[in-house]
């Protein structure tokens, strides 16, 4: 490009333009010597490998040269054996009239020829130049006998006498005796490169006479494959000897009935001098046939370099389209290039319609006065396409300009339109829109088919012309459908986007955003609506889970800030009980002290644990639990609670285990205060009732099977609320809080179930309270869950109260009287000696 660079770039692009037409007619002359070449069809091997002798060409001269030889040998006898011929001789006998019978000499027939118009040359060609001499008449009759048909006599009186007119029968005679003396003249009386002797042998002749046709006498069998080309066809033999490519079956029919003799002992022997010494016809087409092999090299090297031609030229043009130098992407566009893209495209396809219809009147009639007439259809085809290809090169750099100014769409009136319809869209309901688009859309397809049609049918102008219009015409059509298809495509894909967000939202994905450059129109309108709703419900859940942790963060502080004191004065309290105060007042308050203290102590411990789960700040570890030994244990802890409230328990079980995978400590946890609730707030001296069942699962649907473990009992108090009701924070069935609930149980035991992925239900059915808790069954895997199944039968409830209270535990491990008792002996003050049991205290109870 540098070398290039203090040549002007308008000056380029002509001279590449130039470059560019000169490759496109050297590439149409190198196709032209291809096409219009004797061995178009062999392809670039065979033009090589096939040699003269074994084309098509040489076969049919070769078979039309065998044809003449029969011919000469048939009118032999008839029109002598040498060059001479006698004009007095009779060659035809016509019967015209009763007793008018005329036997004609070759001379007068001659005579009778010229007289009505025919001139004949020294081979008796014969043809007509002019009209009959006056007087002269054409005479017709019957033919009794004709030179042409010597071995057969006509008789008047037969039914299949010929009729014929004395001017055509003296015609088909001279032209029998032209192409005789052409097959004499060619092949006996002077030299060629084909040779061939016919002989005729009597079997039964004591001298064995022969007849023979030849023009070489010392021809043999033995020495014609001496020639390049051969055949040998004896009679007394079915096979025959040749190296041609084919014999036409004929032959040996016209050499058997030729035979002037009976039997079979006659032979046929030809054989052509691929050497071609003699300058005789397949000589000619010999050289001819090299000469056109030669062109058809040069017509494939010629394309091969214009076609290389015309791609770099192509891609130069392609280059630099547009632009005034190699360094500035400013594009320049001419004058037809600033009309409207569709104008443009209808501009290139009118004047490539301009041109066809002048190269159909003018060009193509010059280059019919001077290329044979053979030629015309490729020529006429090779012009129309030059122009076609001329004119779509024109369209294709205009539009590439347009593309690299950004206009070709800008421009265009499919543009324009559809911003008249953005517009009209945006005033319209959907349903106004999608009528008013139906119609137009049937409306542009209707016209364009007719369009098509009248094209088609009503033009009656050049047919190319024609077939430029409707296929322009269709292509609109197709552009038309395509472009409304994509539109279709468009708003469904913007809608499932759409729909995907939507179904993104409602799975809880607050956070999930529409890439809004993806839209446009009402879509685009609605996927902003649904990002603004996005953000707004992820920054209100941001807020609410920044609540959540603060309000948690607040109970947790809070609980640790009044659990250090309140633990200190639950060990006083103790601490003062150890006292030994006989004051009845005294000994009530530190009752009334030590009953507060624990249930202000418990609540925090339930405030804390109801925080944690609620928030998933809970550590769980799952093992296999049998569900039906974990409740008879519950049973068994709860046993003397239940009595004192004189509540009858009443268990419905499986004898199987039920085995479930959860955390034993959190499930403890959820049984605890479902049993706590019971004794509450059950109705004094009424029945609780327990059941543990197993629900099949179904393999099809993939539900596995659950353990349903289910609490019921009477409520002492209406039951005035909801059973959602119940599973929130600090709300009692008590309304009136005459019991010591915290109003926290029910909600920790949710939050704890569903944690470990059961479900926790709770129903109401007037007095009647039911809690339900159910986990996903799982596999035994050990031999001992059967063995604890054992443990259904064994309804003793001495075995739970054999077990260690869990109070009394608490109650030996917070006091250590002898740390306490020591470290007042060593007069330390009590303070320390409170803190020091506060520690030891939450030191056992984390052991």
């Amino acid at each position: 490009m540098t070398k290039l660079s203090h040549i002007p770039m308008q000056i380029q692009k002509w001279i590449a333009s130039l470059a560019h037409l000169f490759f496109l007619i050297l590439g149409l002359i190198g196709i032209s010597l291809m096409y219009i070449n004797g061995n178009f069809g062999l392809g670039l091997t065979g033009i090589g490998s096939v040699p003269y002798e074994d084309t098509a060409e040489f076969n049919t001269q070769f078979n039309n040269d065998l044809n003449d030889i029969f011919l000469y040998m048939e009118y032999q006898d008839v029109f002598g054996a040498d060059s001479s011929i006698d004009l007095s001789r009779r060659m035809l006998k016509m019967t015209f009239g009763p007793s008018e019978t005329e036997n004609f000499s070759l001379s007068s027939l001659i005579s009778y020829l010229e007289s009505m118009g025919y001139q004949l040359d020294d081979d008796f060609n014969c043809q007509k130049v002019s009209e009959p001499a006056d007087g002269v008449k054409s005479r017709e009759g019957y033919v009794e006998w004709s030179v042409q048909e010597p071995q057969r006599i006509y008789s008047y009186r037969s039914a299949s006498r010929k009729r014929s007119t004395l001017e055509d029968a003296a015609v088909e005679i001279m032209d029998t005796l032209h192409r005789y003396y052409t097959v004499y003249n060619r092949f006996v009386a002077n030299p060629s490169n084909l040779h061939f002797k016919i002989q005729y042998t009597e079997p039964d002749s004591d001298q064995s006479e022969t007849t023979q046709f030849t023009n070489t006498d010392s021809l043999t069998p033995e020495n014609v494959k001496e020639y390049g080309r051969y055949a040998y066809l004896p009679g007394n033999s079915v096979f025959y000897d040749t190296n041609m490519k084919a014999i036409p079956l004929s032959s040996i029919s016209a050499l058997a009935s030729n035979n002037p003799y009976t039997g079979s002992d006659y032979y046929l022997l030809i054989g052509i001098d691929t050497n071609y010494p003699v300058t005789d016809l397949y000589a000619r087409t010999h050289t001819a046939y090299l000469h056109r092999q030669h062109l058809y090299l040069t017509g494939f090297a010629l394309t091969i370099f214009a076609t290389i031609g015309l791609l770099l030229s192509f891609l130069f043009l392609f280059r630099v389209s547009g632009y005034q130098s190699y360094r500035s992407f400013d594009v320049t566009l001419h004058g037809f290039d600033k009309s409207g893209t569709e104008t443009g495209i209808v501009f290139f396809a009118a004047m490539t319609a301009i041109a066809l219809v002048v190269s159909d009147l003018i060009l193509i009639r010059i280059l019919h006065l001077v290329i044979p007439s053979q030629y015309w259809y490729f020529s006429d085809h090779s012009l129309q396409a030059l122009v076609l290809y001329l004119g779509g090169l024109l369209l294709f750099f205009s539009l590439l300009r347009r593309y690299r100014a950004g206009t070709l769409w800008t421009s265009s009136l499919i543009c324009r339109i559809q911003k008249k319809m953005l517009i009209l869209k945006t005033r319209q309901n959907f349903r106004s829109r999608l009528g008013i688009g139906f119609v137009l859309y049937l409306a542009i397809n209707t016209a364009l088919i007719s369009l098509a049609w009248y094209f088609w049918d009503r033009v009656y102008a050049n047919l190319y012309v024609v077939y430029l219009l409707t296929g322009l015409t269709v292509l609109v059509f197709l552009l038309f459908n395509l472009w409304i298809f994509y539109i279709l495509f468009r708003q469904a894909s913007e809608q499932e986007s759409i729909r995907d967000a939507v179904r993104q939202l409602s799975a809880g994905e607050t956070s999930y955003q529409l890439d809004l450059d993806e839209f446009d129109g009402p879509e685009l309108t609605l996927a902003e609506g649904l990002n603004n709703i996005s953000s707004g419900l992820e920054t209100a859940l941001q807020e609410k889970m920044k609540s959540e942790r603060l309000k948690t963060n607040l109970i947790t502080n809070v609980s640790h800030d009044i659990k250090t004191p309140l633990t200190s004065i639950i060990n006083y309290v103790n601490l003062m009980k150890r006292e030994h105060i006989e004051d009845a007042r005294i000994n009530a308050y530190l009752d009334v002290l030590d009953q507060k203290s624990q249930r202000l102590k418990t609540l925090i411990e339930d405030l804390v644990e109801a925080s944690k789960a609620s928030s998933g700040n809970v550590k769980l570890e799952f093992t296999d639990i049998d569900l039906v030994q974990m409740a008879f244990q519950t049973n068994g802890e709860f046993e003397e609670k239940l009595d004192a409230r004189h509540l009858q328990l009443i268990i419905n079980a499986p004898r199987e285990p039920l085995m479930i995978r959860a955390d034993g400590r959190r499930l403890w946890r959820v049984l605890e205060n479902l049993y706590n609730n019971v004794c509450k707030y059950a109705m004094e001296g009424s029945r609780v009732y327990v059941d543990l069942a197993r629900v099949p699962g179904n393999a099809e649907t993939g539900i596995a099977g659950q353990a349903v473990f289910t609490i019921k009992n009477i409520s002492a108090n209406p039951l005035n609320i909801r059973a959602d009701e119940l599973t929130e924070r600090f709300v009692r069935g008590d309304v009136a809080r005459t019991t010591e609930g915290s109003g926290l149980g029910l909600s920790i035991a949710k939050d704890l179930t569903e944690l470990q992925k059961g479900q926790f239900s709770l129903y109401i059915d007037g007095d009647l309270f039911k809690a339900q808790v159910a986990f996903d069954l799982v596999e035994k895997t050990t031999e001992k869950a059967v063995e604890d199944a054992g443990i259904i039968e064994e309804t003793d409830a001495s075995e739970a109260a054999e077990k260690p209270k869990k109070d009394d535990e608490l109650k030996k491990t917070n006091i250590p009287e002898e740390a306490t008792i020591q470290k007042e002996v060593n007069g330390e003050s009590s303070e320390n000696a409170i803190n020091e049991t506060i520690n030891t205290t939450e030191n056992s109870r984390n052991e």
